[in-house]
């Protein structure tokens, strides 16, 4: 039956992520606790699986000199605003900016103050911030420093080592306990989401060649610096900001 019940869900409207937070094209929100959540019957399951075709996110997603050149002080071009809400999905409004807040984004070069820019449904009356693709929600660190900051650990560094590492950094330094907090949380997601990773980076490169790693994180990393290679929209698209990417586009889907 709840396979039954799956299939319904994606034919009716594809499913959508129930826990924590979901990203639909440009827009982050925040949603109720659960797994996964069919819209419709607000069915709740876990397996998940990459969409076949991702639309483009615009120039301004791509890292923080794009974004402050582009958006943070003229706001999000009008192109490229929220067409619907992503709650209630109504799509014959668009939904009105509403406010917008400040944060202090850490990169591996610079830290700088951001705008983040709220939106108001007119239909439903839900207000939600449009989140970059190189930053997560309520974080400081952009995706290229955690990048940075996991791989030393990866690569053989000790926690207190990546920690010391971090003196020399512009933001200054970085505790141990968040290094380990971020070494842990990525282990978990690249192990809950490796087999739709691996599904999407076959689909585009086949006769994809790796060499042995014990490490998930070190594979998968190599797996993507050869992938972006071949595809050029991807060329300057770093591991974890294309991660990030694709987590949130992931479905959920029905097996046996």
């Amino acid at each position: 039956m709840a396979a039954e019940r799956i299939s319904v869900c994606l034919e009716n409207s594809g499913l959508q992520r129930h826990g924590g937070l979901i990203r639909l094209h440009n827009v982050t929100i925040r949603v109720c606790k659960g797994g996964y959540r069919c819209p419709c019957c607000s069915e709740v399951f876990s397996e998940c699986r990459t969409e076949s075709q991702q639309p483009p996110l615009p120039l301004w997603h791509q890292d923080l000199m794009h974004y402050l050149a582009l958006v943070s002080k003229h706001g999000i071009p009008e192109d490229d605003r929220p067409k619907q809400c992503p709650k209630c999905c109504q799509s014959k409004r668009k939904p009105h900016r509403h406010s917008h807040y400040e944060r202090i984004v850490m990169t591996v070069t610079c830290p700088e103050k951001i705008c983040i820019f709220r939106f108001r449904c007119p239909d439903c009356g839900y207000v939600h911030s449009v989140i970059p693709a190189f930053l997560e929600p309520y974080m400081q660190m952009a995706l290229d420093l955690q990048e940075e900051l996991v791989g030393a650990a990866h690569q053989g560094a000790t926690v207190e080592q990546v920690a010391e590492q971090t003196q020399a950094l512009p933001c200054g330094s970085i505790d141990e306990r968040t290094i380990a907090s971020l070494i842990r949380g990525w282990n978990q997601r690249l192990a809950q989401l490796e087999s739709g990773l691996w599904a999407w980076m076959l689909a585009r490169a086949p006769h994809l060649a790796l060499p042995r790693s014990s490490s998930l994180w070190n594979t998968l990393h190599t797996a993507w610096t050869i992938i972006r290679e071949r595809i050029p929209e991807l060329r300057n698209i770093r591991f974890l900001h294309g991660l990030n990417r694709l987590h949130f586009s992931m479905t959920v889907t029905a097996h046996g």
